[in-house]
């Protein structure tokens, strides 16, 4: 009988370039010196995921059928996914720097997993072929998958949370993030209800799930390196090396949250940066000369209202001055777009929010009369 032959074809070149490709950028990761917290778990997520593909890069090149004692290797920390996801995101938020509190009871069930698997991998062959199909197939797998799918919704639904609460600097990077674990959690629930309709699928038919596994990990790397490069801490050596640019004031008692968001507020009403529908918070942090923390953080604890809030009541305020002198013609939509506003339903949201009113409420309440009757669409 002839001896399985090693391969290795288009499926496992494509993952293997992946998972290559993955590791490298989850180096780099760790080795950035900022940010080291939020950029090793994310590196080790990576790392995970590139674990998971593992067997497939193997299966795929026939090592499997070469050495069946590789069976049961453990490659399989999937139950590391969600809280590596979930901490990756608290403790950027947190600053990078530290770990949230009791952060290894987390990592409990994917401790008990690399046991297991550990355990099974070092018996011999006949004992783990007897095992994967009396005990491994009927007992384990399932409730292990089940315990994945619960693992990954319940925990990115909790980086979600932690996400949304922050209009912080690296935000369009935790966006980007949550998008990416999204569809990775949604194709894994796929892949699992698909199992269970057909029966089983088979090695090629689960390719393009380890496709998307390849893929993922080099991406989160190159665009994670971007947001974990940045120090979340203020800048202070441009202050250092032109001390008169600190005003005199300063040495004696610095400004506190309440006066520095109410001095930005203002230097943003009079420069009209609220105008560009595009403002972010990190582009308005570069205008001021801070950094996006400490600009969020002045606004937030200071003035009670976050940046987006803050700028839209602006824009709102700029918007009713516009009211009061614009010509009968002129649509209500057509000021609010020239304000700053990117949208009609973020400008009547955010109006009827601080005004109490819609804006059509508003101007027919102002200016009464039967010639403003064709402003009502914009309200």
């Amino acid at each position: 009988m002839t001896e399985p032959m090693i391969r290795f074809g288009p499926m496992s070149i494509v993952l293997l370039c992946g998972a290559l490709y993955g590791v490298l950028r989850a180096v780099i990761l760790c080795c950035i010196p900022v940010n080291r917290c939020a950029n090793r778990l994310l590196g080790a997520l990576i790392l995970v995921l590139v674990l998971y593909t593992a067997p497939y890069i193997i299966g795929y090149a026939g090592y499997y059928d070469a050495y069946p004692w590789l069976s049961f290797a453990p490659y399989n920390l999937t139950l590391a996914i969600g809280p590596l996801l979930y901490l990756h995101v608290a403790s950027l938020l947190d600053g990078g720097e530290r770990m949230p509190p009791r952060w290894w009871l987390h990592f409990l069930p994917a401790m008990a997993q690399a046991v297991y698997y550990t355990t099974v991998f070092l018996q011999p062959l006949a004992f783990k072929n007897n095992w994967d199909d009396h005990i491994h197939q009927p007992y384990v797998d399932p409730p292990e998958t089940a315990l994945l799918l619960l693992s990954l919704g319940v925990y990115w639904r909790l980086a979600r949370r932690r996400q949304s609460r922050h209009d912080g600097m690296r935000q369009e990077w935790l966006r980007n993030f949550m998008i990416a674990s999204g569809l990775t959690v949604a194709f894994w629930f796929l892949l699992v209800f698909s199992e269970l309709l057909s029966g089983g699928l088979s090695y090629f038919q689960r390719f393009p799930f380890y496709l998307w596994l390849a893929i993922l990990p080099g991406w989160l790397g190159k665009e994670g390196e971007r947001a974990g490069a940045v120090s979340s801490m203020p800048d202070v050596s441009a202050r250092r090396s032109k001390p008169h640019a600190v005003p005199v004031e300063a040495s004696v008692s610095a400004p506190s949250q309440a006066e520095l968001g109410a001095r930005w507020r203002a230097r943003i009403t009079e420069e009209q940066w609220w105008r560009d529908p595009e403002l972010t918070l990190a582009a308005t942090a570069r205008h001021l000369g801070t950094n996006a923390t400490a600009l969020s953080r002045a606004l937030n604890e200071g003035l009670g209202t976050n940046f987006n809030e803050a700028v839209n009541r602006i824009r709102v305020e700029a918007v009713v001055r516009a009211l009061e002198h614009v010509d009968e013609d002129r649509s209500v939509l057509d000021i609010a777009l020239q304000q700053g506003f990117n949208s009609k339903a973020s400008f009547n949201r955010a109006f009827k929010l601080y005004m109490g009113e819609t804006p059509t409420e508003y101007r027919k309440r102002t200016q009464p009369g039967p010639a403003h009757a064709p402003v009502s669409s914009s309200g």
